[in-house]
């Protein structure tokens, strides 16, 4: 076994058995983190490795927390095949969305692909502010806690890492597959990609797909953690967070976003029940850290994109 696969060995180890040594409290956190770091994650595959800086992620979080809830609402199925299909639900939606959006964002590059995305996220913004039939307007969609026991902090974490953990797993195949070899040759050298007969703009849209759709996923998943879904999640300033969180643990390494969100979580949990002013310590927390690892918290101390 190498040394890479005994650190994720390691990891999933620590996931099953940290939620017995934690509080409900610190159970939702781990929770958000799982959420988040699938989230960040999804996001990296973009910036990352296909070198598309996107200012709209947060509107495939939004749509596939809202896809998740709605279903959860109105499907009328049970609750086993409710939560089995929900997340899939959120992905396809979310997925088919990005379809859309990434159809004519990836036309373009540079800042005019990040504004593209950005104008796409405000447009889906308004819907869900708007059409407060079908999304409750300012006020959200509530009351999507799961019963019995998946309910519960501990059986809900078992049922969030079900999902994350194969989510993870697919993506860090997808990096290393022939298709995110080249995806990270497209952001290196586009137009020496292009010659050698990769259809550029058609990568650049799978890959946009695929990572709308897990960062869905990694929206319901929150949802129904938090019981609650609003048009903030889809507002522009939402998109900053998956961006802060790959930077801030190494947009270089696979697993760098994870510990950016994890760290970013607990350290949000931890100063906002200190002092009212916790946003203005988390920036300052945040910049001090970008300034002194420029390569992130894992790039810190390796420089590995596994």
């Amino acid at each position: 076994m190498t040394a890479q696969r005994k650190w994720v060995a390691l990891v999933c180890t620590l996931l099953v058995l940290l939620p017995w040594s934690l509080s409900d409290f610190w159970i939702f956190i781990a929770i958000e983190v799982l959420a988040f770091a699938l989230y960040a994650m999804s996001f990296n595959l973009l910036l990352g490795f296909g070198g598309m800086l996107s200012f709209g992620h947060a509107a495939f979080f939004g749509v596939g927390a809202y896809s998740a809830a709605i279903f959860f609402k109105r499907s009328g199925l049970d609750v086993a095949w409710m939560f089995t299909l929900a997340p899939v639900v959120a992905m396809a939606v979310s997925a088919a969305m990005a379809g859309l959006v990434g159809y004519f964002s990836v036309r373009r590059s540079g800042i005019y692909f990040s504004m593209l995305t950005f104008a796409f996220q405000m447009l889906l913004f308004t819907v869900a502010l708007k059409a407060s039939g079908l999304t409750g307007g300012d006020d959200g969609i509530t009351g999507l806690k799961p019963p019995g026991e998946l309910g519960t902090p501990l059986g809900y974490y078992w049922y969030a890492l079900a999902w994350c953990l194969p989510s993870v797993y697919l993506l860090h195949r997808l990096v290393h597959s022939p298709f995110g070899l080249t995806l990270r040759a497209l952001k290196d050298d586009p137009l020496r990609v292009q010659y050698v007969g990769v259809h550029v703009r058609q990568h650049q849209w799978v890959a946009f797909v695929i990572s709308a759709a897990f960062a869905g996923l990694a929206g319901a998943l929150f949802a129904f953690s938090t019981g609650n879904v609003f048009p903030s999640w889809l507002n522009w300033t939402a998109s900053a967070t998956p961006v802060v969180m790959a930077v801030l643990g190494g947009v270089q390494s696979f697993f760098g976003p994870a510990v950016g969100a994890a760290v970013y979580v607990v350290l949000e949990v931890m100063i906002s029940g200190k002092t009212e002013y916790w946003p203005l310590a988390m920036g300052i927390i945040i910049v001090l850290l970008v300034l002194l690892m420029p390569t992130g918290l894992v790039g810190r101390f390796k420089k590995v994109d596994a």
